[in-house]
């Protein structure tokens, strides 16, 4: 009972999250650090879903594009992210790498294109005066315009889905010019501002005494530190149920209708910092406030952790109410005969040989 009541808790403990995110955040960022490099992936799938042998399923051609992008092929992305963070975060980005892939397959009533692009840029001047407040403003940015890295296939831009179809399937992005399915496949991929329009008070936060292991030392983190992980994305009962991205439209092509959808999981990051960790304001602009020392009053608006064991022991008082209850059914009910009394049956035998088997069970009979 102890291993069940155990199992319980720990799946009433255990949030319900998504695995793919359409823009997901990374960060580990040390005490007096001068630079950190977060991680931001960005992924997509769109299907475009048609009636079998119509004209598109034989114009589109299976093909995977991936390259390495950094601040030589990609010379604009660094000044495109500073413009995003420029009157909202006094961070810059002073260098950038990452990967972009595209996956283009065709199926008996459909294409499907997947997409994929991290991006790691190095970034500087996130502490704001002294090493106890930093901004927070950096951790969200949407590109709206074309990103252009130059491939051994000529220049391509990572932020048009488009762009994929264009480089595999020329006659099938001819065939889609024009027609609503573009409305699709120029969103751009590169959106973290939902990341940043959350607000750190919404957060999931936690100390963490992690950072005294050894390990933690490849992170720049100093001896015998706590850290503090920032989390958002976690589904909950007070802040609603994971919503996707989604995105659809019909459209016709000569004289043929098709229909084109686009997911992403809803956004998801995680921030891990040296030292007690809260978050407060500098005006209109978000910041963290780094500690030494465990903080004496807890902040008030971050209640997610009590709520999550109030939840996790209500659970548990349900359960534990549950398994009394049966107990007692099992008690009473145990010791009295609820079938027909044995001593009005009586034995016949199983195999008609002298000496066969006598039992009182499947093979008794109702005395006459």
């Amino acid at each position: 009972m102890h291993r069940i009541l155990s199992v319980m808790f720990i799946l009433l403990m255990i949030p319900a999250v998504h695995l793919a995110y359409g823009a997901q955040l990374d960060a580990v960022i040390a005490k007096d650090s001068e630079e950190f490099v977060p991680t931001f992936q960005f992924t997509r799938i769109v299907s475009i879903s048609h009636d079998e042998n119509s004209e598109l399923q034989h114009l589109v051609q299976d093909g995977k594009i991936s390259f390495e992008i950094d601040a030589e092929n990609a010379p604009t992305l660094i000044s495109d992210i500073n413009s995003q963070l420029k009157g909202r975060s006094f961070a810059k980005v002073t260098n950038v790498a990452g990967t972009y892939s595209a996956i283009v397959s065709s199926q008996e009533r459909s294409i499907g294109i997947e997409y994929r692009i991290v991006i790691t840029p190095t970034i500087q001047d996130h502490f704001i005066e002294d090493s106890q407040t930093l901004d927070s403003q950096w951790r969200g940015f949407m590109l709206d315009g074309p990103v252009m890295v130059d491939t051994i296939d000529g220049r391509y831009d990572i932020n048009l889905p488009s762009s994929a179809l264009m480089m595999t399937s020329p006659e099938l992005m001819d065939y889609l010019q024009d027609t609503d399915a573009m409305r699709v496949l120029e969103t751009p991929l590169i959106d973290a501002s939902g990341i940043a329009e959350f607000p750190l008070s919404m957060w999931e936060s936690m100390f963490d005494p992690t950072a005294k292991m050894s390990e933690t030392e490849n992170f720049g983190f100093t001896d015998s530190s706590i850290i503090t992980n920032y989390s958002m994305g976690i589904c909950r009962w007070d802040l609603g149920l994971c919503k996707d991205k989604i995105g659809s439209e019909s459209f016709s092509a000569g004289d043929e209708q098709y229909a084109i959808r686009y997911v992403e999981s809803q956004d998801d990051a995680t921030i891990v910092l040296e030292g007690y960790v809260s978050e407060s304001k500098i005006g209109q602009v978000e910041v963290f406030s780094i500690q030494d020392s465990a903080p004496s009053v807890g902040n008030e608006n971050d209640l997610q952790v009590t709520a999550m064991y109030a939840m996790a022991g209500v659970g548990v008082a349900g359960a534990i109410g549950f398994f009394v209850i049966s107990d007692k059914k099992t008690k009473s009910v145990g010791s009295e005969q609820t079938g027909i009394d044995p001593k009005h049956l009586e034995s016949m035998p199983i195999s008609s040989s002298a000496g066969g088997y006598q039992t009182y069970r499947a093979t008794a009979e109702l005395k006459s």
